[in-house]
């Protein structure tokens, strides 16, 4: 056994260039046991020569005491060292056409063998990854990863000792390569090693996840590929662990991980090209759960919720025959959310922008024109379409412009908000700070200030400007 882990981690010691193929990798890596309890583990590998009995008896505890675990901090490096796409593309077709030298014995044992077809995998049908292929290769190392960081995050094994052991380079390439990996493989392992470092290591790999351009995509793809497996009459929790449901179940896992970020950044913008198709699997999702009632799986809650937080943040219309009703709920919920991420000062000041720079409308809600003929005399800020319209928004309209028409007037005046023309003045060069203080000198309090908040919040049009242009967002860069 020494020989052979001696052997595989020299062959690894250029993780740009490994020495061997998949075959050999593939046989070694799938012998490890990741439990302590051997009788219980089938070895998905079998032997098919005579000279390829191979009795390593590997076990992930032991391996992860050795030399500070060289083997899993090699294999690690060979998923998240930095690479191109086109090296990606040439690695994968050098290491799926073998040109070991199999005259070495060891070398020789690692490529008799075949799958057992028998032996057990957590995976449901289908998503099994046991090929010779470099996707069956980075399958078993994220799931060494995944095992390896649960169980050191359990205190049962002292493997990585610190982050680049098993991040190789900085955090922001380690991330980028397991998102490019699973873009090339959108497979379940690499999912789970995703979730298992956004859980250990935090922020440090959160924010270059959230930056990825594509694991948005593949967490919705691989969420609609487990719910198109299921049954339409689906309810079977404990296919929601470790059966057909279990794939829908790790998208939740991995979303909750990489959302465990308080920074104040909404993660509606981080799936929002892909808000379409992810709203229609969260819709599947609230059907299930309110099939199971009570029996729901736990992870699958957070569908309906995370549905609720895209729909009230991209101000998408309350329409119960597009959206499921918990879903509509838990909008109604978080509608009102960037009250708490943006200071009072903040929020007023973007609404002020968000009247100044509105295009020419009419500002009673109900009212679709973009005409503008009639200007408020009270606030000299907003305008309407007609004088009807602005004397049923003065007192008749949900949100009655008498409520915040003074309020309105007294913030523009105090910071120079100039008054509504065609076309639109450009808002003043005016920071927090100055426009806070400006409007403390109207003896403008607080209060008026928040009530102001939130009842100018309420309008769609309003908070939709605001929640695309003044709320903070992660700007994709990272391929």
């Amino acid at each position: 056994m020494a020989a052979v882990l001696a052997q595989a981690i020299e062959s690894l010691a250029d993780p740009r260039n490994p020495t061997f193929c998949c075959r050999y990798y593939i046989c070694l890596l799938s012998q490890i046991n990741v439990s302590d309890m051997n009788d219980n583990w089938e070895n998905p590998i079998i032997p098919d020569a005579p000279n390829a009995k191979l009795k390593l008896k590997l076990n992930l505890t032991a391996l992860a005491e050795k030399k500070s675990g060289s083997l899993l901090t090699a294999m690690s490096a060979l998923v998240t060292t930095y690479r191109s796409r086109e090296d990606m593309a040439a690695l994968v077709q050098r290491m799926e056409h073998c040109e070991c030298n199999r005259t070495d014995p060891l070398v020789d044992r690692l490529h008799a063998w075949e799958w057992n077809s028998a032996a057990w995998c957590r995976d449901p049908h289908g998503w099994v990854c046991r090929t010779t292929t470099m996707n069956g290769l980075i399958a078993i190392i994220a799931d060494l990863l995944f095992y390896s960081l649960q169980m050191h995050e359990a205190g049962a094994i002292p493997w990585p000792r610190d982050p680049r052991q098993c991040l190789a380079g900085d955090d922001e390439t380690a991330a980028t390569m397991l998102c490019r990996w699973l873009d090339l493989y959108p497979v379940l392992p690499n999912l789970r090693a995703i979730a298992a470092v956004a859980s250990l290591f935090g922020p440090r790999v959160i924010v270059p996840f959230l930056l990825s351009a594509h694991l948005s995509k593949n967490l919705v793809a691989i969420l609609k590929r487990g719910l198109d497996a299921l049954p339409a009459d689906y309810e079977d929790i404990f296919g929601a662990l470790s059966g057909p449901g279990y794939p829908v179940t790790l998208v939740f896992i991995t979303i909750k991980e990489i959302s465990n970020i308080d920074d104040g950044v909404s993660s509606a913008y981080f799936y929002r090209e892909h808000c379409p198709l992810l709203l229609q699997c969260l819709n599947r999702v609230a059907e299930i759960n309110a099939r199971m009632g009570i029996s729901c799986p736990m992870h699958w809650t957070h569908g309906p919720d995370l549905g609720g937080v895209i729909h009230a943040k991209l101000v998408l219309p309350f329409d119960e025959t597009q959206y499921h009703a918990t879903i509509l709920e838990c909008s109604k919920e978080y509608r009102t959310l960037i009250l708490e991420v943006q200071t009072p000062p903040q929020l007023a000041l973007n609404i002020m922008r968000t009247l100044t720079e509105m295009p020419p409308q009419c500002m009673h809600a109900h009212c679709a024109k973009s005409t503008a003929a009639s200007l408020c005399t009270g606030c000299r800020r907003v305008a309407y379409c007609d004088a009807e319209c602005q004397k049923n928004d003065w007192n008749g309209s949900p949100l009655p412009h008498k409520k915040v028409c003074k309020t309105i007037r007294t913030l523009a005046d105090a910071s120079n908000f100039p008054i509504y023309t065609i076309p639109k003045s450009p808002s003043p060069e005016v920071t927090v700070d100055l426009f806070w203080l400006q409007v403390r000198a109207q003896n403008l309090s607080p209060g008026t200030v928040n009530t102001f908040n939130k009842y100018m919040i309420e309008d769609d049009r309003i908070r939709k400007v605001v929640n695309d242009k003044y709320s903070a967002r992660y700007q994709r860069c990272l391929d």
